[in-house]
């Protein structure tokens, strides 16, 4: 462990950031050894759970500096959670050190400088992160139940440090009830799950990322609740569609049984063609959403997001809820980042992961309800 990470004691105790309980002076009774070891092992577990959910939403195209300051927290708080204490708090300076270790050249400037506007960043970035952190909830618990963790992170309110100005920024950990997992029957190896191409299949698990703004200016995931009567938000403009086609068709036969030269009803026709088209253009993803559950999402929600989101109908304890959420997952065979997108070829019709690396022969199938996937 570095000097920085274990400051020398000074003559007054002031602040707990990062060190030992037996350096700290606070040596537990023996029968509470125990407990607090547990709970500083739990939180280590789920502070690496944390800290890897940043990475990998940082890595997918989401910014913001509100995630590189939580994979810093995490990184800090499971590496001195991991030598035994249970609640370790840090600095401001020291979070700083550690993001300028994480987004490098030249972004470490922005984040060491002694100046108000580095300051001023930091107490910026750490606002936005207690705003935002419940959009990670889904990603971390997806995370920490297939890990095997039985905790997720959560943050600890910023506590002042002794009798100085410096405040104390720290985890806590929420305790999570693991699924009981049956034990699997033996299969033969004839029996494993085959690719088309006659190799074995990949099998992956997708992870749910956070919730999504996809309306600029409205800090407002896309969520609706469709409960009684608002249920027809869905199927309205499935009926608004049918009643302009409706129209349309009756205005072109009237103009065809008119005696309106043959220029005119040519113009007419294609212009209500155009029309027609636009509108099962419009439905389409309605009509598909309402049959199928799921729907890859327009890409105009997406133009301010990473691409490969979807939109989902699915019950959540006694509601129905409209998500738009982004299911991720890493290739088996070349590591590159799965995203959902529209089945080319023989896999029209569907949605299916497709690997960035390689989307034409790394594809994998995709279960919203399960979150998993198996090559195709």
């Amino acid at each position: 462990m570095s000097a920085k990470d274990t400051p020398m004691l000074h003559a007054e105790h002031q602040t707990n950031e990062g060190r030992l309980w037996e350096e700290s002076g606070e040596i537990p009774e023996g029968d509470e050894s125990k407990p607090l070891f547990s709970q500083a092992a739990l939180l280590s577990y789920a502070a690496q759970v944390g800290a890897q959910a940043a990475a990998d939403c940082r890595e997918s195209g989401w910014r913001g500096d509100w995630l590189v300051l939580l994979q810093a927290l995490c990184a800090l708080t499971a590496r001195h959670a991991e030598s035994g204490n249970p609640a370790p708090t840090f600095t401001a300076e020291r979070l700083r050190e550690e993001i300028a270790q994480i987004v490098g050249t030249p972004e470490t400037q922005w984040w060491l400088g002694d100046t108000d506007s580095a300051r001023k960043k930091f107490t910026n970035a750490w606002k936005t992160l207690a705003t935002d952190f419940p959009r990670l909830g889904e990603n971390l618990r997806g995370r920490a139940i297939k890990g095997g963790v039985p905790g997720m992170i959560t943050l600890a309110e910023p506590e002042r440090l002794g009798t100085t100005n410096a405040m104390g920024y720290g985890l806590a950990v929420l305790a999570l009830d693991l699924p009981v997992t049956r034990a699997k029957p033996a299969t033969s190896p004839s029996a494993q799950p085959v690719s088309l191409a006659g190799t074995p299949a990949f099998e992956i698990d997708y992870q749910e990322e956070m919730e999504v703004y996809p309306i600029p200016g409205v800090r407002r995931p896309l969520r609706i609740s469709l409960p009684g009567w608002r249920g027809m938000l869905v199927v309205a403009p499935l009926f608004g569609a049918l009643v302009v086609g409706g129209f349309l068709a009756w205005l072109l036969f009237t103009l065809w049984m008119s005696n309106e030269p043959p220029r005119v009803l040519f113009q007419w026709t294609i212009l209500t063609g155009i029309i027609g088209a636009m509108l099962a253009w419009f439905c389409h993803p309605f009509h598909t959403l309402l049959n199928n559950r799921i729907v890859r999402a327009p890409t105009v929600l997406e133009a301010m997001l990473p691409l490969g989101h979807v939109l989902v109908l699915r019950r959540e304890a006694d509601d129905r809820v409209l998500r738009m959420v982004r299911f991720t997952a890493h290739c088996p065979i070349c590591e590159g980042e799965i995203t959902i997108e529209k089945g080319r070829r023989q896999h029209r019709g569907r949605l299916v992961g497709e690997c960035g690396r390689n989307p034409v022969e790394h594809v994998f199938s995709f279960d919203f309800v399960t979150a998993k996937g198996r090559q195709l």
